[in-house]
């Protein structure tokens, strides 16, 4: 038999039992440590004795002893989960030396999460998190991130991976107050400014919907997410986007909500793999959860 074969070895309760029985000196004490009863903890080390063949402990007055194999397996299992113990302890350390990465969009990041983020901190000190905003069209990738958020319409699920709900928004055509101003009222006219957290098919669908022509369009677009939003601030087009994006700016008037017939919801999810979560991750989602359904907006202002 392999020194390293496991299957060999008896269970771990076993082991727990009589190690907590070793090291305490009787039932009652090693059973107040492992939070069970000492008629359980006696079950187990006789189980472990039946299994090894040989005596572990035995009766001296009111008390217990170890036998001699007693003794040598006790300080071996001692070692041994003192090792294991040292082990988890390096894993969890690791995993919180590397914190929490999100892949995320530009505009949620932006608009949702670092509005609010010294309230995470405030509450978990020590988290490290880092977002990187690589976009709504992106691959999940949960190989390299612990927290993917997107998104999409509703329906939209993802085989293999958890999803948490966060958040719910209209999608909406915004512009800039100077962009609608000076006798501008036939709005087919106007540019739009490109946005590329929707598909092509998506945009030309929505556009249409809203009541105009897709084909015709004339696209302003500044290359990059990160200067959409400013380009629609500027006045150089009108912007489709999810309300909560451009929440901000419609409060402040520095945009304003096109009246259209188009009538869709955008969701955002977070995506995660499904098991085991480590505790960092745990408290990012947690707050996540607590902190976007409020955002939520389902009703329209005209």
């Amino acid at each position: 038999m392999s020194n390293n074969d496991l299957h060999y070895l008896p269970a771990l309760t076993t082991l727990r039992a009589f190690e907590a029985t070793a090291r305490m000196q009787g039932y009652s004490a090693a059973a107040r440590t492992l939070n069970v009863t000492p008629a359980a903890i006696a079950q187990q080390v006789r189980k472990l004795e039946v299994e090894l063949g040989t005596p572990l402990v035995q009766r001296e007055g009111r008390g217990l002893v170890l036998t001699e194999a007693g003794r040598h397996l006790g300080l071996s299992l001692r070692e041994a989960f003192a090792l294991i113990s040292s082990g988890v302890s390096e894993a969890r350390r690791m995993q919180e030396d590397k914190g929490v990465r999100v892949s995320t969009t530009h505009y949620f990041v932006n608009s949702v999460i670092l509005p609010n983020l010294s309230d995470f901190w405030t509450q978990n000190p020590n988290t490290k998190v880092s977002f990187v905003p690589d976009g709504n069209q992106s691959p999940i990738d949960l190989d390299n991130f612990d927290i993917a958020i997107r998104g999409f319409r509703k329906g939209v699920t993802w085989e293999g991976y958890a999803a948490q709900t966060l958040l719910e928004a209209p999608i909406i055509i915004c512009a800039a107050p100077s962009l609608l101003s000076g006798g501008k009222s036939d709005l087919s006219t106007l540019p739009w400014v490109a946005e590329h957290g929707f598909k092509e098919t998506e945009l030309h669908e929505f556009v249409r919907r809203a009541g105009f022509d897709p084909e015709t369009m004339r696209i302003v677009d500044p290359g990059d997410a990160r200067y959409e939003m400013e380009a629609a601030l500027m006045g150089f087009g009108l912007m489709l986007t999810p309300e909560v994006i451009v929440r901000k700016h419609l409060n402040d008037g520095t945009l304003v909500w096109v009246d259209t017939p188009l009538d869709e919801t955008v969701v955002y999810q977070a995506i995660y793999r499904k098991g085991a979560m480590a505790k960092p991750v745990r408290a990012l989602l947690d707050w996540l959860t607590a902190l976007c359904p409020p955002l939520s907006y389902h009703s329209r202002p005209f």
